[in-house]
Order: C-alpha cells, then sequence, then structure tokens
C-alpha cells in the first residue's frame, strides 16, 4: 500500500482488511457479504463504496495491499559487497530479498498469512506472492547476467525452484505454529544456501539477511 495514501483512508482500508481476514476464519469468500465487512470493521457502507467499486474489487485490493506491503518490508537496496565478496564493482548497489524483514512481517500479521495460505488457497495469495517473487529474482538476474555462474540449468527453472521453495517454507513454518522466530529462520535457511554456493553469483545471493 503507497505511503502517499491519506492516513485516514489508509486507517479505513486496513480495518476493512482486517475485517476480511476475520470473516474468512468462519466463512468463504463468496458467503461474506459489504453489509458483514462494514459492520466488522466499524465503518459505514457508504465509507467502503467511497473507497471500492464492490466486493470483488476490494478483495483483490486488500489481498494485493498485504502482499505489496510484504515486499515493502522485504525487498531492500544493498550495497553489493553485503551480497559476495570480492565484488568487481564495490559501490554497485543490488536489490535483494531481506528474509529476516519479510518473515518478520509475515510473523507480525500471521493471522491473516495462516488464514490466506492454509484455510482459504482458492483466494490464490500464494500466487501472489509467487508473481511477486519471480519478478524481484528475475531483475537481480538481469543486473548480474554477465557474473552469473552457469549452472547449465535454465533461469527459468532455477527462479521457479527457489520461489517454490520459499513459498513451501513458509507455508510449511504457518502451517507448524511458527515454532522457530524469523531470525532462526533466516539463519537455518542461509546456512542451506551456503551449502550451495558458488564462484560465481547465483539466486542464493539473492536471499540476505
Amino acid at each position: 500500500m503507497s505511503h502517499e495514501v491519506d492516513p485516514r483512508v489508509d486507517k479505513t482500508r486496513r480495518r476493512l482488511r482486517q475485517a476480511l481476514i476475520t470473516l474468512l476464519q468462519t466463512e468463504t469468500v463468496e458467503n461474506i457479504s459489504v453489509q458483514q465487512l462494514t459492520s466488522t470493521a466499524e465503518v459505514t457502507r457508504g465509507t467502503f463504496y467511497l473507497h471500492y467499486k464492490d466486493k470483488p474489487t476490494f478483495i483483490k485490493q486488500a489481498l494485493d495491499d498485504l502482499i505489496d506491503e510484504l515486499f515493502e518490508q522485504g525487498i531492500k537496496r544493498v550495497a553489493i559487497g553485503d551480497v559476495i565478496t570480492n565484488p568487481a564493482d564495490p559501490l554497485q548497489r543490488v536489490t535483494v530479498l531481506s528474509l529476516s524483514a519479510a518473515l518478520g512481517y509475515i510473523d507480525q500479521h500471521a493471522e491473516a498469512f495462516k488464514t490466506l495460505l492454509l484455510d482459504q488457497q482458492q483466494l490464490a495469495v500464494n500466487q501472489r506472492i509467487n508473481t511477486q517473487l519471480t519478478k524481484w529474482m528475475n531483475a537481480f538476474y538481469r543486473d548480474f547476467e554477465d557474473q552469473f555462474a552457469d549452472l547449465e540449468v535454465p533461469v527459468s527453472v532455477q527462479v521457479s525452484y527457489y520461489v517454490s521453495a520459499t513459498i513451501g517454507l513458509i507455508t510449511d513454518w504457518l502451517a507448524n505454529d511458527m515454532i522457530y522466530t524469523p531470525r532462526y529462520l533466516t539463519k537455518c535457511i542461509k546456512k542451506m544456501h551456503h551449502l550451495m554456493t558458488a564462484r560465481n553469483i547465483t539466486f542464493t545471493d539473492f536471499f540476505v539477511q
């Protein structure tokens, strides 16, 4: 969600989004009415329609906002030296994913992500995460295409592997009551990535602490 949105508008949208998450814990999205949303969020129907054309528009925007916020927290611009050792251009900036920041956001919004990824899979929130993560990883590859390790594996396969593994791990973490802290899980992931590190840049370098 854009930081330029009026604070009052942002507050209303967040209240409606939280109302959606609350209702989805006992109802399917098809059975949730605008009246239920506004009543749970304690806003008027007029306020709802001031911001959204209809319920499908609201659902899409609410889910998009949640995932946009996840990546706003997780995506960082850092010096290349923070990613690899002895870079050709130490001053170069690179866009990476901070695992600790992304997992921390999910931890803070655990109720929403548990509901959407575990109980309401038909809303395809995992696909929204997949699309965003794939976009950022492809951008990372384009930035370092000439320095990337040649693993003799198509880039699309590599991206799909890391995206699927990351989303699968997050889903499993949520399903098992998040028994690990975001910080500890980040360390575990980075340890596994270290075992797969090549001499050149690979997609393991996209994921940082």
